[in-house]
């Protein structure tokens, strides 16, 4: 059979048609804009792997992919967002000609293009047969199949197993008879059934080899995707990153994540041999000298972290730098785990603290990580010389204005070199999206939300006013308070903020935070063109302005010699 896998766009439509409108008038807000880069579908690629192996042909478009080279290519100039569909999607559509069409979807906040990939589908070979999996119709599939009808299928949790059996039985006469009996997949009429649960593997080492192969462009994936340009990160001169995943499962209980709703809260792991395995083959076919391994929970096991470190560098001595882009455990890293790692190639470590409250670590959040560990963890960190990153959150239900100064205050403190201060957009799965539907705290269609967006209002807050908090703790934690400012490491700094103003061009305080990094390393000529650059972001917008003011900046030092 013949099968092609879909990654959606990782945004609603509403966001793709608002970055078209950026795109035109030639502006991209930091306040308001978003990462389009692109990241290796690795669900997809496991998917894309088990298949093959069953025997069926596999092809993989990644849509997400498809926006961000139309978005940088100046196609949206003269394009819009149903020509977008037409040409990229549909065209791919026609050429392929799938049999089944296998659409992943993340979160909530892509649901209508994944409802818009579904139509054009449906419009072109009205014969297609659509299955939709990942997180968000796992956690939302009633809602998608009893309103929308954006699919015949949804295959629930991990779809290795269960799509593949919808494939071997598809054509079968009683298919739907099957179906019903089936308890990880659902359609038009068995979405109802009670006993319909999300599928969990247990052995990962039975899982085919992710086909990185059957992804078109490799290269831009290995090279330019999100996480292979890691703020903070002391990268290759030329990176070649790949993500890899060696466990699912996480045993925490945290309100804020969906991740337990699809992988549930069993730990399981790959062993150290399928992740060598995995690692060697990417080696030889991609060259890669970068690992990302994107566990939720990656150091529970200390002995296995270890032995994989080891195993690691006496195979490929010096190779590697290896990231963690969804952080790793503070309770778990200790001088001798953070050694290995060291040793292994890390150079940047995140944190996922959330809250810098303790009340809301441990009555809210029911994550109850203990603030003094965090900092304790950041001098061993420190010690080996590892870069360190902070993840914050504001806006959680039940947390106050006063308690999310404590988070930033705890952020000014942390001493990191970079902290992600995120807004709160509950996801389908997690406890604060059902607190959030229940008491309708959330405003407009929660399937338009933009993950890191404020759309929450409480008895505590309103959305404004978080987003208000967010920003200006960015501005002070990450800006002004820049900790390799304060230290006086001005190759770094400048580092970091060319990065940002290649993304984010009009964003002020980044232009400032060049400026200070040019003026600290005695660059006279390019301090001048920055703070030149910096008094025009200041002269056109009446807003930018007001932040320089705020913030004490000010405006006639940024109009000298202009």
């Amino acid at each position: 059979m013949k099968v092609l896998l879909a990654v959606s766009p990782n945004y609603s439509i509403f966001m793709l048609n608002e970055e078209i409108a950026n795109i035109r008038r030639g502006y991209s807000d930091f306040t308001k804009d978003v990462d389009w880069r692109i990241c290796l579908p690795l669900g997809i690629l496991y998917l894309a792997g088990t298949l093959r192996e069953a025997g069926h042909e596999v092809h993989i478009y990644d849509l997400h992919k498809a926006f961000y080279e139309c978005r940088n290519s100046g196609y949206f100039q003269t394009h819009d967002l149903q020509d977008f569909f037409r040409e990229q999607w549909g065209g791919t559509l026609k050429a392929i000609k799938p049999d089944v069409l296998g659409v992943g979807a993340l979160f909530n906040v892509s649901s209508t293009a994944v409802a818009e990939m579904s139509r054009w589908a449906r419009q072109i070979d009205p014969a297609i047969t659509v299955v939709l999996g990942g997180h968000y119709p796992s956690n939302q599939y009633k809602k998608m199949l009893g309103k929308q009808m954006m699919c015949d299928y949804a295959v629930l949790g991990e779809a290795e197993d269960s799509f593949r059996w919808l494939l071997e039985h598809l054509r079968d006469a009683d298919i739907k008879d099957l179906v019903k009996k089936h308890p990880h997949v659902v359609d038009q009429h068995s979405y109802m059934e009670p006993l319909k649960t999300k599928a969990i593997i247990h052995d990962l080492d039975k899982l085919a080899t992710p086909a990185y192969d059957l992804l078109p462009g490799m290269d831009a994936y290995l090279e330019e995707s999100l996480h292979s340009q890691r703020m903070g990160s002391h990268l290759f001169a030329k990176t070649r990153a790949a993500g890899i995943v060696s466990s699912r499962g996480c045993p925490l209980m945290c309100t804020f994540c969906a991740a337990h709703a699809t992988h549930g809260r069993q730990y399981r792991m790959h062993s150290v041999d399928y992740m060598m395995d995995h690692i060697d083959w990417l080696v030889e076919k991609y060259d890669v000298n970068q690992i990302l391994i994107e566990d939720d929970m990656f150091n529970l096991k200390k002995e296995r972290t270890i032995d994989f470190c080891q195993r690691l560098v006496k195979k490929y001595p010096g190779r590697f730098s290896l990231e963690f882009p969804n952080g790793l455990g503070a309770w778990f890293l200790d001088d001798d785990v953070v050694g290995n790692l060291k040793l292994a190639g890390l150079r940047s470590i995140t944190f996922a603290v959330e809250s810098g409250s303790q009340y809301i670590q441990k009555h809210v959040l029911k994550k109850n990580l203990n603030l003094n560990i965090v900092k304790e963890k950041v001098q061993i960190l420190r010690k080996h010389g590892i870069n360190v990153r902070a993840f914050f959150i504001v806006g959680f239900i039940g947390e106050t204005l006063a308690q999310m100064e404590e988070t930033v205050q705890f952020a000014l403190n942390l001493d990191a070199d970079w902290c992600e201060i995120k807004v709160l957009t509950p996801l389908a799965g997690s406890e604060m999206f059902d607190l959030a539907v229940k008491n309708s705290y959330m405003s407009g269609e929660t399937d338009e939300h933009v993950y890191g967006r404020s759309c929450l209002s409480t008895p505590e807050f309103t959305a404004e006013q978080v987003k208000d908090v967010q920003y200006d703790a960015n501005i002070r934690v990450n800006f002004l308070n820049n900790r390799q400012l304060r230290e006086k490491n001005y190759v770094e700094a400048e580092r970091t903020f060319r990065k940002l103003l290649k993304s984010f061009p009009h964003h002020i305080f980044s232009q400032w935070g060049l400026w200070q990094a040019l003026k600290g390393q005695n660059k006279h000529d390019e301090a001048q063109e920055a703070l030149r650059r910096l008094a025009q972001l200041a002269q056109s917008d009446e807003q930018n302005q007001k932040w320089l003011k705020r913030y004490g900046i000010e405006w006639s030092e940024c109009s000298v010699g202009v």
